[in-house]
């Protein structure tokens, strides 16, 4: 089963949907209502966090075992593609990002969890 968890950090209010907002972040748009975020330190806490994970493409993919995700960084924007991960792995990265104060978005089910 895969399944992809994405967290962002809106400046203020918008009234853009999460949806729409998910898109565009996914293709790179830049969005000037989203705060920019410390993707590059973001990646080396998934290095840290995920040591014993086998890592390929610059920390961008990881496995262990079944287990597996890929990573997309932007200044704006974290989405990781999970693929057979365990609930403990995904909340693993969830709290990664929440630690800084970046919520997630599953866009499987379209709900952003966006209270800490």
């Amino acid at each position: 089963m895969s399944r992809d968890l994405s967290f962002w950090k809106v400046k203020g209010v918008t009234r853009v949907e999460n949806k729409e907002i998910y898109v565009a972040l996914s293709n790179e748009v830049y969005l000037p209502f989203i705060e920019d975020i410390p993707h590059l330190k973001i990646l080396e806490d998934f290095k840290n966090s995920f040591v014993d994970w086998d890592s390929e493409n610059e920390g961008h993919y990881y496995q262990k075992g079944k287990e597996s995700f890929e990573l997309m960084a932007t200044s704006q924007f974290i989405r990781t593609d999970c693929y057979e991960m365990t609930e403990h792995s995904m909340n693993k990265i969830i709290d990664i990002l929440y630690s800084y104060n970046c919520p997630l978005y599953d866009s499987s089910i379209d709900i952003r969890f966006d209270t800490f």
